[in-house]
Formats: C-alpha cells, sequence, structure tokens
C-alpha cells in the first residue's frame, strides 16, 4: 500500500536536450512522448486522481491544479513532462508582478552562483519557456542542469526582466540555509510558476511541491504503482 503522503517528479535531466531531438520534422520528439508515458503515464494518472479537484490555472505553455490535497502541473506540448505531490508539503500563492520580477533575480543569482560553482548540490535543474517557446525546436527555452560529479549543462538565455510562461525548478540538496534564507526554495523538491491566461495583472502562480516525512517518490517506482 502507498502511503498517504507521496510525490511525483520529473526526471532533473531534460531528454529534450538530446542532438537527436534537437531537430525538425525528422525528431523522435512523438517517440520520446511515447517512451515517458509508458514509464510515468500510470503513475501520473494515480497523482492526479489523489490531488482530486481544484483551482486550475493554464496557459498556452502549461496547467497546473492545485487543491487542498496537493497539485500538480504538466506542459501542454510534452504532458508527460509532470510533477505532482500531495501532503502538508504542497503549497501555493499568488505572485503580483513585482514579486515576481524579485523572484526571477533571486533566481537569476542562484543560476549564477551554480556557474560559477559556488553552489553545489546532488542535483539542480531548471527550465523556463518563454512566450512562443516550444520543446521541439528549442526555441525560447532555458535549461540548466547539473548534479555532482557532472559539468553544468546549460541551453539558451535567461533574463529575469522578462517573465517566462512557465518555469520549473527541481532541487536536491544536503543542507544549505541559502536555499530558504535568499532563494525561497526546498531542500528537495520542485517549484515551479505559470502566468494564467486569465489573469491581467501580471502576476503567476507560484507551488512548491515538498516531500513531507514518510512520503514516497513515484518517479522509482514501477510504471504501476497502484497494482504494487
Amino acid at each position: 500500500m502507498l502511503p498517504l503522503e507521496y510525490t511525483l517528479f520529473g526526471k532533473t535531466r531534460m531528454p529534450l536536450l538530446s542532438p537527436l531531438t534537437q531537430t525538425t520534422e525528422d525528431s523522435p520528439f512523438d517517440a520520446l512522448r511515447a517512451e515517458r508515458q509508458a514509464q510515468f503515464g500510470v503513475s501520473i494518472d494515480y497523482v492526479k486522481a489523489q490531488v482530486g479537484p481544484g483551482t486550475e490555472y493554464g496557459n498556452e505553455a502549461a496547467r497546473a491544479v492545485v487543491s487542498p490535497q496537493g497539485g500538480w502541473c504538466q506542459l501542454t506540448e510534452m504532458p508527460e513532462e509532470f510533477a505532482g505531490a500531495t501532503g502538508a508539503g504542497v503549497t501555493h500563492r499568488l505572485l503580483p508582478r513585482p514579486e515576481l520580477l524579485a523572484t526571477l533575480a533571486r533566481w537569476n543569482a542562484l543560476l549564477q552562483a551554480v556557474i560559477r560553482g559556488d553552489m553545489q548540490f546532488r542535483k539542480l535543474s531548471l527550465y523556463a519557456l518563454y512566450e512562443g517557446g516550444t520543446l521541439r525546436n528549442g526555441h525560447g527555452l532555458f535549461v540548466l542542469d547539473c548534479a555532482l560529479g557532472r559539468p553544468v549543462l546549460a541551453h539558451g538565455a535567461f533574463d529575469p526582466a522578462v517573465v517566462p510562461r512557465f518555469l520549473k525548478v527541481c532541487v536536491h540538496a544536503d543542507n544549505d540555509a541559502r536555499l530558504a534564507l535568499e532563494f525561497g526554495l526546498p531542500l528537495r523538491g520542485v517549484q515551479f510558476f505559470l502566468v494564467p491566461s486569465h489573469t491581467d495583472n501580471g502576476g503567476a502562480l507560484l507551488v512548491t511541491l515538498a516531500p513531507s516525512p514518510g512520503s514516497a517518490d513515484l518517479s522509482a517506482r514501477p510504471a504501476s504503482p497502484v497494482a504494487h
């Protein structure tokens, strides 16, 4: 039986950065989607069911649902790029534009610290989709990925003065108080924001998915967690 609290976090290394997927119509993008659907599809459906109905936010790049039980998000172009969780570690709030820009400035400082080697993580990945951005060819996309023992991988440009349509950061750190104090990030978990299409004040939804004590990571489980 699964614990009452659990989480499913997406892979940290973005497969779309493969040279094979950075092509045009011959790109195996659909094959990649099918592979991820086979690997994570049942788990994604299970997490969505446990989060249940809630308030939905969305735009052309991504959609998200938050409820009293938890929350989740997925990309429009690749729904298999998914993050979701239930339990006390899930929080959300609406950021006014000035606070959103301040958050982007903090994340930019974090990225610069990682690139300089001033901060290290077990795993850290961040990607941002800007207006008109697409995974299929990498346009309007910024990605940074790093892990212990691996060089920092980066694609595109991050501009803290430009608000992405969707941004997600996955982090796994041992113990660094700066993450919470300076950057507002959990030691382990996912934080994302999106700018909903139905708002006209430039604000954004910010969601934190942090595993609670006793939670289980479904991404490490078989493809059919309900059956096990």
